[in-house]
């Protein structure tokens, strides 16, 4: 009998999971969301595998409970703002969850209502956090004494366009929310905070076969649970773009473009980033013969046998132009994907709400992620040297 699946949210990274999953016999899948037109699309890129649904409020936690109950597993691909009550609203429904949705709560919090359901949750299940994610905690366990945990990521055009040398390749509110929410970080031991974009430095990446560009990085608030489930006392976080990104996007935030309070202007109410939004937003939207990539570079020090130790982890991916999935897409998606497949299969036992990084835990868990994403063509490399 197929194990059925549903997908809470067709966007550009729901959908490629979605399609990715319904490329498995084993699974009927579902697809929620208002977008008819996308929707549909998806349908049919499916080649009719897939069953679609637009009576599904995402902003009601009945609606979402009554939808997802009989499914042997849920998909979350909600924007991050109504991550945390969709998590509630599928634990109460007692169905297991591989969750995208990037929530700035802390999804831990829905752990004793997880247990006491049987519900298996994994949350953060993208890229980063995601994959970055497992691979820190996979290389904290094999060191014998932790110094350093730092890791680079971003996502960017191969070739950018001025003004914003950007585009969108997840939900633009949650992009925002990058550049504004304070930047926890560990050092020394203790969770510190910094302004979003700071700590602004250009880096010239290698990586073998790919010619990287010189890209700048700098500090957003992407750490989350690693900064109390791994055992590092230096845990950072860098977002990288091309250089120059930052000051015009502190520019940006400075004068409250950024802002969500309402404002008047000319007698109206309105509030700042949704003007922003309705100008930036459809000049940052990749279009279909433009391509994107996923770079991202680990850095984990420590002891091990006595000896100083750096294990390296790097991906780095380009949008699939057969598909047309861009590279955010497939390296977020087919992620969510997986972890879905490994709860909906057994791989994944015990109930509770999850960071990603407890999969680092299982060699054969981590192992299990690499083939898959391997086998999609998203390929991570590895290196261990001496210093």
């Amino acid at each position: 009998m197929k194990k059925r699946a549903i997908v809470l949210g067709n966007g550009l990274v729901g959908s490629v999971a979605a399609l990715d999953l319904a490329e498995d016999e084993k699974y009927d899948v579902t697809v929620c969301d208002h977008n008819v037109e996308g929707l549909v699309a998806t349908r049919k890129k499916s080649r009719d595998k897939i069953s679609i649904r637009t009576d599904v409020d995402f902003a009601s936690e009945s609606s979402i409970t009554d939808a997802v109950k009989g499914f042997d597993v849920c998909l979350g691909a909600v924007p991050g703002y109504l991550g945390y009550r969709m998590l509630g609203a599928v634990i109460k429904a007692g169905v297991n969850i591989s969750d995208m949705s990037f929530m700035p709560e802390d999804f831990r919090e829905h752990d004793a209502d997880a247990k006491r359901a049987g519900v298996i949750a994994y949350e953060d299940a993208g890229v980063s956090p995601g994959t970055t994610s497992v691979l820190m905690k996979f290389a904290c366990n094999m060191l014998d004494e932790v110094e350093d945990a730092t890791y680079f990521v971003g996502g960017l055009p191969t070739k950018p366009e001025a003004p914003f040398n950007y585009k969108l390749v997840f939900s633009p509110d949650d992009v925002i929310e990058e550049y504004t929410r304070p930047a926890r970080y560990k050092k020394d031991g203790k969770i510190v905070s910094a302004d979003a974009l700071s700590e602004c430095k250009v880096y010239d990446f290698k990586m073998p076969g790919v010619d990287l560009p010189q890209m700048e990085g700098f500090l957003t608030d992407g750490c989350r649970t690693l900064l109390d489930t791994i055992p590092s006392p230096n845990i950072v976080e860098y977002t990288l773009r091309y250089p120059g990104t930052a000051k015009d996007l502190e520019f940006l935030r400075s004068i409250g473009l950024f802002d969500d309070k309402p404002i008047m202007a000319n007698g109206v109410m309105v509030a700042p980033r949704a003007v922003f939004g309705a100008l930036a937003y459809p000049m940052m939207k990749l279009g279909d013969d433009e391509k994107d990539f996923t770079f991202f570079q680990i850095w984990v020090t420590g002891k091990r046998d006595g000896k100083r130790v750096r294990h390296t982890f790097s991906l780095y991916d380009e949008k699939d132009m057969a598909s047309g999935y861009p590279s955010m897409s497939r390296t977020t998606g087919f992620v969510c994907a997986i972890v879905a497949k490994m709860i909906a299969e057994g791989m994944m036992k015990n109930p509770g709400v999850y960071p990603p990084e407890a999969i680092g835990d299982s060699p054969e868990s981590v192992e299990h992620l690499i083939k898959e994403l391997k086998r999609r063509n998203v390929v991570i490399t590895r290196s261990a040297e001496n210093l």
